[in-house]
Order: structure tokens, then sequence, then C-alpha cells
């Protein structure tokens, strides 16, 4: 160090030594400029002409640092400049720099940052020894490898040091310091490099005739250094007259917003906005103008009339107010019936941007659809309360037709009686399978229906559905059959009732569409992917008609002479429950040739869950006569008939309640072994009496008895809120003798065993 500083003092002129270093700091600061032009430019053709500029101000900077350096040098002996190396230490300034500048313009990573600094430093250093390689004297030049060493190293350090600053530095240092920087790695390169020389003078060495002369290297460095003059001033002008491009812009971009607009300093003073913003504090008498504070606005409004929304007022401390944490801003009323909404934000430098928005359009956008919404909600609640009274007032007389109907049928009846009961229940069943339909439509329409997956072996459930359609398609002599592909059949993971549901429809409507010929329902797997498919040899469709039958209540022949009934929703029902299990039906017909429905879920098999569960144990009705008596609770006469007759038909011993709360007091009081209780009651609904059944079972240390629910009401959340309080099942209303009886099959089994 001591030695580099010594060859700056004594050998060499200081003034040119200051000017070397002006022309250094000007070069490097213009080839910063430049580069970062360059890097804004990316993704266009145009960075590459200023990525080459770049290189040019750069290296002819750093030359001709180092030949004002050179004249600064005064070893006191003849000398000149052999040309054609000056020149070609020129030309490896240019290019090497220039590489070292264009890597980061082709990809900014620090990475590339790092090597260009490199590079550009290396270079520096090749400049330098070529220079100097030009250099003729009447001396012999022997060099300290240390100092060439020491010299390149600074050269690579403090210029991947520089470049690597760049990225780092904030936005209005991203020039000055990586070219203070890369100056004093430069500096440092060339006098550490001077230090390494060595001259022995020998006056018998003969200098060429063709040298260039210090006077020449004077003008050719002058020449340069205009050079970077222009190009700095340039620069300069150019950013002086591209800001002021871009402020005008702004200005015009910024008063076409409709949202008011005010820049303010680190102290909260007013320095910039648009013409909204003008306008809106001029209602409230305030004259905008340079250095007017925050709080002089704030309170000139607040004076005015601004009235805050809930949760802010007027006395709260302005720093609250101008929070830019409350990214919703605050809403404020004008004594003119608007609202606005006050919103602030803070920048680097401690400043603040205000932004204040007309909100009145949105709030009484947003109040009529409130307003609309709490309709359609009061509206949707309204008819699902309707459908479920409605659910409620057929099912209950209906369960007794169909209650009566089964028992007739087995207390033997004549042919012509039993043809007749056969009608009733025919007529039944299709009355509760229209109330089915409408209330799960209801239900997907309200966007309540819910998916209840269980393990669902897919062969013994298509099966079932085949064998319930069978008699029908046997009357009318076709054949309905399954075709099952390999592994399609295995348990998987759905609801299989929602399922069942769907490929009954689809069966269904096979057999009633088709007069000769077969219906077939197939399943196929393909890795995870089951497709079902029913398909027909009936009547058909055409194109026309497809869109229409896949929507509610849509029908082939919707005339009044057509041959087949139904109300039209049972396609709808399916579309709507196999999208809602993730999958798509679609169909495909011929007018005359039958018709193929089809649709695809994601349905993995599952793994053997291993032996079966034990049959329900089985039971004498004499047996159970003696020892099983049931509790009939619902408020309905005839439904406690309906549900007595079909327990009489199996010789089980009943008792009735009308209520619930009669109901609790016969359960814990009468000794009954199972509970079928209604929901909908007076005094005290099903529910609460479960409830308090439970709880006194766990009070008295008992054992559990059987509840089943036994309503009108069948929604998924009745059967739920049932669970919840405690039943162990749920039956529909109307429910059937086979339905009744079977659901009380284990619980008698269960009570024999013990």
């Amino acid at each position: 160090m001591f030695s580099v500083l010594a060859c700056i003092a004594v050998d060499h002129d200081l003034k040119l030594v200051v000017l070397a270093a002006l022309v250094c700091a000007t070069a490097c600061a213009a080839a910063f400029g430049f580069h970062l032009r360059s890097l804004q430019a990316a993704g266009s053709t145009v960075r590459w002409v200023w990525a080459a500029l770049t290189g040019v101000v750069a290296g002819s900077g750093v030359w001709a640092t180092h030949f004002v350096a050179m004249l600064a040098y005064e070893p006191d002996l003849p000398m000149g400049y052999e040309p054609w190396t000056t020149a070609l230490s020129w030309l490896i300034a240019v290019l090497g720099m220039g590489a070292g500048f264009a890597l980061p313009v082709h990809r900014d990573t620090r990475a590339t940052a790092l090597a260009g600094g490199a590079l550009a430093g290396m270079a520096v250093g090749a400049m330098h020894f070529t220079g100097i390689s030009a250099w003729r004297m009447q001396a012999q030049i022997e060099w300290n490898e240390a100092f060439i060493v020491a010299a390149m190293a600074v050269g690579l350090l403090g210029g991947a040091a520089a470049f690597y600053l760049r990225t780092r530095v904030a936005r209005q240092w991203v020039v000055v310091a990586p070219a203070g920087l890369m100056v004093l790695a430069i500096v440092g390169l060339h006098f550490t490099a001077m230090t390494a020389v060595e001259l022995a003078p020998d006056p018998a060495l003969a200098l060429p005739a063709q040298l260039a002369g210090r006077d020449t290297l004077a003008v050719a460095t002058v020449v340069l250094v205009a050079l970077i003059l222009a190009a700095t001033s340039g620069l300069i002008w150019m950013q002086a007259l591209g800001r002021r491009s871009t402020l005008h812009g702004l200005r015009d971009a910024l008063d076409a917003v409709p949202s008011g607009l005010a820049f303010y300093d680190p102290d909260g003073r007013l320095l910039s906005w648009n013409k909204a913003y003008a306008g809106l504090v001029a209602a409230a008498g305030v004259e905008v103008r340079h250095g007017l504070t925050r709080s002089e606005i704030a309170q000139a409004v607040f004076a005015a009339g601004w009235a805050p929304q809930a949760g802010h007022t007027v006395d709260a401390p302005l720093s609250d107010f101008y929070d830019r944490s409350r990214t919703q801003g605050v809403e404020l009323e004008l004594p003119d019936g608007r609202w606005i909404r006050h919103q602030a934000f803070s920048t680097q430098d401690g400043g603040g941007v205000t932004k204040i928005s007309d909100i009145t359009e949105q709030r009484e956008t947003a109040r009529v659809l409130s307003e609309a919404r709490d309709a359609a909600e009061a509206a949707n609640r309204a008819k699902s309360q309707f459908l479920a009274n409605m659910s409620h007032e057929i099912r209950t007389p209906l369960n007794g037709v169909l209650g009566v109907a089964d028992v007739l049928v087995a207390s033997g009846l004549s042919a012509k009686q039993q043809e007749l009961v056969g009608v009733i229940k025919t007529s039944g069943d299709l009355l509760n399978a229209l109330l089915g339909d409408l209330l799960d439509l209801a239900q997907i329409e309200a966007g309540s229906a819910e998916l209840r997956p269980q393990r669902t072996p897919l062969g013994s459930l298509v099966q079932s559905v085949c064998d319930l359609y069978a008699p029908q398609a046997e009357q009318m002599g076709l054949a309905l059959r399954v075709e099952i592909g390999p592994g399609a059949g295995d348990p998987v993971s759905c609801d299989g009732v929602r399922l069942r549901q769907v490929l009954g429809n689809l069966a269904s409507n096979a057999v009633k569409f088709t007069e000769r010929g077969e219906a077939v329902i197939r399943l196929d797997r393909q890795g995870d992917r089951v497709t079902f498919q029913v398909r027909d040899t009936g009547v058909g469709f055409d194109a026309a008609l497809k869109a229409e039958l896949l929507g509610a209540f849509g029908q082939a022949d919707d005339s009044s002479t057509r041959r087949y009934g139904g109300a039209g929703l049972g396609l709808a029902i399916c579309r709507e429950y196999v999208a809602l299990m993730g999958g798509e039906l679609d169909c495909e017909s011929t007018p005359g040739q039958g018709s193929t429905f089809t649709f695809s879920l994601d349905l993995p098999a599952l793994p053997d869950a291993g032996a079966a569960e034990p049959h329900a144990v089985a039971y004498a009705a004499d047996e159970v006569e003696r020892t099983f008596r049931v509790l009939i609770v619902d408020d309905n006469e005839i439904n406690r008939q309906v549900m007595g007759l079909i327990l009489d038909s199996a010789g089980i011993e009943h008792a009735e309640a009308e209520n619930g709360l009669l109901g609790v007091e016969a359960a814990v009081t009468g000794g009954f072994d199972a509970i079928l209780m209604d929901i909908q009651m007076p005094v005290m609904d099903g529910f609460e009496a479960t409830r308090r059944i439970r709880a006194w079972e766990a009070e008295q240390g008992r054992q559990r008895m059987p509840i089943l629910i036994v309503s009108a009401n069948g929604l998924q959340e009745h059967v739920d809120e049932g669970a919840r309080a405690g039943a162990d099942g749920h039956l529909n209303k109307p429910v059937s003798v086979p339905q009744l009886l079977g659901a009380l099959e284990r619980h008698v089994g269960a009570v024999l065993a013990a």
C-alpha cells in the first residue's frame, strides 16, 4: 500500500492524476446510467443498443483514464507509444467491458452480475497491461509479479463488487454507488500495476521512428473524454426529457382517474393532486395548494359536515385516519348525501398517497342486492318450509292408505279384493314416488343436497335395481339384464342411496319406453373410473329433444294424448345427482331404435372388508308376543292405528301415546322394548322426547332402548337431527309392512338373545 502511495506522490503529476480520476468517475457514472437503461428495456431489441453504447462509453472511459494517468507518469526519459498496440488496448477495453455489462442485460441475476463485474475488471487489467506493452523508452522494463497479481485481483474483485452492489442498493443509489466502487477498482488497479513497473535506464536503446508521442496521446485522450462527456450529457438530457414527458403523461393519466388522488411528503405536506381530488375537497371549502398539510385538510372536511362511518369519529387521532393498515379505508357521508371512501397509503420515503373514491352508487347497489338476497333467502326458506309442511301433510294420510293396504293384502281377501287393493297400493306408490321426486328436486335447487358416502358393492347395488324392475319388465315381455365388466362390481365408497336412485330412474324409463326387445344395465371399469350405462331398444328420441329431456319436467311426448305418464322429474334429478357425484349424464338415441344413457364416476375399488356381517336373528311370532313390547308415539290417530295393525299382523304387543311428553312418561314407566317416534307433534316434538328418554336411561343406568323415528319429515337434515338426539334409525312415511318389521327385526332378535 505504501509503495502504491509513493508511486502516486513521487512519480506522477498529481493534477493529471486528479483529472484521470474525474474522467474515470464520469465514464463509470455514464456507463452505469446506460446500463440501467438497457436493463429497463429488457425484452426489446433496444436493450442491446443501450448495451453497446455502455461498452463504448465504459471502455473509452477506462482507456482515457489509463492514458491520462500515463501522461501523469514522469520517468524523465524519452518515450513514446506504439500506435497499433495502443489502439488494440482501446479495443480490448471496449469489447471486454461491453461483454461484462451485457451479461446482466441478458439475464439479470446476482450470479450474472458477479460474473459481468469480474469480466469488466479483467478487461480493465488486460487493457492496462496491453497499453503498457505499447510503451517504448530508453530503459529496460522489469515487473514485480506480486504487484501484477495484486492489480488483477483489485480489478476483478472491485468490478464484481460494483456490479453486485447495483443489485442491492436502493433505486436512488443504483448509479452512484456502483460507479463509485468501480472508480476505486479502476484507479486501484492502475496504480497498483504502475507500482509493479521498475525502469532501468539504457541510453543505448534506440526508439522506433513511428511512435505516438505524448502530444498525440493527449489529443486522442481529449477526443475520448469529449466523447464521454457528450454521451453523459446526452444521457442526462434524455433522462430529463423522458422525466418531463413521463410526468406530463402521468399528470394527464391521473386527471383521467375518477378517484381523487393526492401525494404527500414525509412531513405530511401536499405535493401533488389530480382534478378529482381538488373537486371533492373543494365541496368542503378547501382550496388545495402546495404545502397544505393533511391535518388542515382533515379538519376542514370534518368541519364541513363529512360524517365518518361507524367505528371512526371526528375526534379520532389523525394517525388512525391515515393509518395504512386500514386497507378498507374510512367511509364518510357528505352533506349532499353522497358517500366516499378515504384510503391512505405510505410510500418508501415516508410520504403518503391519499385516495378518495365516490362509492354512492356502490352502496346503493349493495343495498339493493342485500335486499334482493334477503328476499330470495326468505322465499327459499318459505318454499322449503312449505315443502316440508306439504310433505308431512301428504305423507301422513298416505301412510294410512298404504299401511292399511299392506295389512289387507295379508288378511285373506278374495281375488277381486286383492286386485282392488293392488290398485290402491300401485296408486299410492306412484304418489309417494312423485312426492319424493319433488322433494329431491327442491333440495337440489336449494343447494342443500349432500352426499353420504359409505362402503357399497356396485355389483349388488346394480343387481338390486334390476331385481326391482324385473317383474315389470317380465309383464311387458322384455328382457332386463345386468352386464358387469371385470372389477366393475367391486365395493367402492359412494352414496349408494343416490346412485341407486339414479340407476333406478334410468332403468324405470328404459322399461317404460320399451315395447319389445331388452333393457341392459352395464358397468365397466378403467382404473379408478367406473362407467354406468343403461341402454334399451325402445322408442328413442331425436337430437332436438335431448336438451329438453335432461331439463326439469322434460318429456319426449308432452301432448295431451301422450302414451307414457310421469312428471318428467326423473332425468333432471339424475343429471343433478350425477353432477353432485362428480360426473356428467349424457345420452344418445335414435328414434325407433332405442336410447343409451351414460355417466362415469371416479370410484376407486376398496380392499376386501373381511367376513360378512352376521344375519339378523330370526324369531317366532309367538315368542315375540310374550317378550317384545313397542310404544307408538304419534299425534295422528290414523298413523297410530296403521302401525298398530302392522304390529298386530306380526303378533307384536304395542301401546300408544299422542305426543312427545306422553311418550316420555310412558317410556319411563311402561317397560317397553322399542319406541316408534314421530317428529312433528304438539306439546313436545319427537327430537326432544328422544333426548329426554336417553337422558333418563343414562341417569338410571338402564340399557339403551331402540328408538326409531317414523315421520313424514324425511329430509337429510331430519335424519341427522334424529341421530344427534339419540335415535337408532329413521323410517319415512308412508311406511310399509316389510319396512317397519324389517327395522324392528334385529332389535327383536337382540331382546330374545338376551
